[in-house]
């Protein structure tokens, strides 16, 4: 399938007189080869899943979750619904800030923001590519389990109680009116679409800048030394390392891929990408506005934790 871009790839290093075998021969056919794949994935996935969302009855889904339901199937509801929002964290929050407009249960709407950047199609189709269909339908589920997990431990702290004041009245509705027919449709998935790659672009260009800069300078042994070892403590310090970041879910793959070619246990490389992708500091900023700085604390630590827990268990699987 991706026959194509190997050949532009290898076309464009030939071109440069890098020889394949050499750092920045390898770093630049790994940069170019994964940029072309990964554009294509994005625009094709996120026109689809646009078209999908928008048949969705967002309004009844809503009223459905204010009623009874609500306490047993909301939370799943609520997560593979973020599983479904191609967002980053920052993304996110606009529709969490609807949730809390609506009067939903907190534990429901913390179930979507904590799964939204975590887990979504594009995501979930890269790391299938990547590491093959079983290990991409563990990330799913296991995203999807901390979401739910992570919205009734904080519906369990009462964590409505710890909003900003006025945090309900300063929420904004996220929906949009749907355009009818297959022509407005379309026309607007695609520019969900190419929105999508502009808002991603910087990131997932320095995502696989990175990413080639490991997997073509980075001296053998370098990550054996820092992240390598197998020792149960490397997860959480790895989790902890990855919350100054800010990364889509999308762009992390390509760094997964680097880190684990340099010999990063599975598990501890997807525990500092989830954490920098579950929780960052730009989004950690915009939710001030409506969190005490208590309420930020417990949902670090639970993405922290969940993270730290999901690249234990992957560690021990794989």
């Amino acid at each position: 399938m991706w026959t194509w871009a190997e050949k532009i790839a290898d076309a464009v290093t030939g071109a440069t007189g890098l020889p394949a075998t050499t750092g920045a021969g390898a770093a630049l056919h790994f940069f170019v080869y994964d940029l072309l794949k990964i554009i294509v994935l994005i625009a094709v996935i996120a026109f689809a899943m646009s078209l999908v969302r928008q048949a969705l009855p967002l309004a009844k889904l809503r009223a459905w979750l204010e009623r009874g339901p609500a306490r047993v199937l909301g939370y799943p509801a609520a997560a593979c619904f973020g599983a479904l929002t191609p967002f980053c964290s920052c993304s996110s929050v606009p529709i969490f800030l609807g949730f809390v407009q609506a009067r939903f249960p907190i534990g429901v709407a913390f179930a979507f923001l904590i799964t939204s950047p975590l887990v979504n199609e594009i995501a979930f189709v890269l790391m299938g590519v990547a590491f093959g269909w079983k290990l991409a339908l563990a990330y799913a589920a296991a995203g999807i389990g901390l979401g739910i997990t992570g919205g009734l431990v904080l519906s369990g702290l009462g964590a409505e109680r710890w909003l900003a004041p006025g945090a309900v009245s300063l929420a904004t509705d996220p929906e949009a009116p749907v355009p009818t027919g297959w022509g407005p449709r379309a026309r607007e998935a695609a520019g969900t679409s190419l929105h999508i790659l502009r808002r991603i672009a910087p990131w997932l260009l320095a995502a696989l800048a990175l990413g080639a800069g490991l997997h073509g300078f980075v001296p053998a042994g370098f990550f054996e030394r820092w992240f390598a070892d197998t020792g149960a403590w490397t997860v959480p310090l790895a989790s902890l390392a990855g919350l100054p970041l800010y990364l889509s879910a999308n762009a992390t793959v390509p760094l997964l891929e680097a880190f684990v070619a340099k010999g990063v246990p599975l598990g501890t490389a997807l525990a500092f990408l989830l954490s920098a992708v579950g929780v960052s500091l730009p989004e950690l900023m915009l939710l001030r506005g409506v969190m005490t700085g208590r309420l930020l604390v417990a949902f670090s630590a639970v993405v922290l934790v969940g993270t730290t827990l999901i690249g234990w268990l992957f560690n021990a699987l794989h």
